[in-house]
């Protein structure tokens, strides 16, 4: 009987060690994917991180959330090398700077680590895909579809941008003139005229209150630029313009509530982070699976966000801007501000 109890225990502590030996196997084959930020406790890249948490979680995969705690390339760079010796299966990274990581990024392709850049991109020969949250024409594309919907088919339009050197902001702009001009779905929209808020809120605001005054008729104003778009709803609530004048634009929803919740500014629209982190996992878990190469004219799998397309230089552009309105702001906020918490 003695005999029997020593079996019977050293049977319970077989079948313990062999289920064990068998969690470790299917830990260690868990795919690891590192995201790796900029700089850590920036509130954009913590958003997403929830969206990345979510794909991570819908494909079974175990997500290392890292980055420097100073935005410098020597920062990055010791993680990069970290991670190669940590033998991850795929870097996802938004770059600090396009060129000084492309050794080590190289170096992480030759161990056989995917490498897939998000929000700021590389040297294409560093990454095998890069995912862009917008092309320059859908960002202009985004407040231009807006102001038509809330000047009901179309009006004046006038415009508050950025600094006059600004050529990205420019280029938003001349897309928008271009849209207005060229495209007949947005014809009815007519520009009078482009303002200059250079990023600060007095001259945004006056800016703004110079459109109403000189153009009795104006009907909306769009905004590319945050400051611009909060300083010209501000305009509009004081001068108890709402719901003559419409505001629109490029915004963050954490600036936006009370100027949404007014009227002042109907909607806005600007990416989604949570979307772009969410996105990026799922692209990655493509490339790791190998369903999908990265070369133009792929076509992805991305989850909630359907399928995207593999364009030229291996960037996939994930579409049109967020849209935030009443019915949304205020979730937005409260989650951007938790996060930031």
């Amino acid at each position: 009987m003695k005999f029997l109890s020593i079996r019977r225990t050293i049977n319970t502590v077989l079948i313990a060690i062999l289920t064990m030996t068998a969690f470790a196997a299917q830990a260690q084959d868990k795919p690891r994917y590192a995201m790796l930020v900029r700089v850590l406790g920036n509130t954009a890249f913590e958003l997403a991180r929830i969206g990345a948490e979510e794909a991570a979680e819908e494909l079974g995969i175990e997500l290392i959330y890292t980055g420097p705690t100073e935005n410098t390339a020597e920062g990055q760079i010791n993680l990069i090398n970290s991670l190669i010796a940590q033998r991850v299966d795929a870097i996802m990274i938004t770059a600090n700077d396009a060129t000084a990581l492309t050794p080590s990024l190289k170096r992480a392709a030759q161990r056989g680590i995917a490498v897939v850049t998000w929000d700021q991109d590389t040297e294409s020969s560093a990454r095998r895909l890069h995912i862009a949250s917008a092309t320059n024409e859908l960002i202009a594309l985004a407040p231009v579809k807006i102001a038509l919907e809330l000047t009901e088919g179309g009006g004046d339009v006038g415009i508050i941008t950025g600094p006059a050197n600004s050529t990205t902001q420019n280029e938003w702009v001349d897309e928008m003139i271009r849209l207005t001009k060229e495209e007949e779905a947005y014809m009815g929209l007519n520009v009078v005229e482009v303002a200059y808020g250079d990023e600060r809120s007095d001259k945004g605001y006056n800016e703004a209150l110079g459109l109403v005054n000189k153009y009795p008729d104006l009907e909306a104003i769009v905004a590319y630029t945050s400051v611009g778009i909060a300083a010209s709803s501000q305009m509009v609530r004081d001068q108890g313009l709402i719901g003559k004048v419409k505001v629109t634009g490029l915004g963050f929803p954490t600036e936006m509530v009370d100027h949404v919740l007014s009227g002042a500014t109907p909607a806005f629209a600007i990416w989604n982070m949570i979307d772009v982190g969410y996105t990026t996992v799922q692209a990655t878990h493509q490339l790791v699976s190998e369903a999908i190469t990265g070369a133009e004219g792929d076509v992805m799998s991305a989850g909630r966000m359907g399928d995207i397309a593999v364009g030229e230089n291996n960037v996939a552009v994930m579409g049109e801007l967020f849209v935030y309105d009443a019915s949304n702001i205020q979730e937005a906020a409260d989650l951007i501000n938790s996060v930031s918490n």
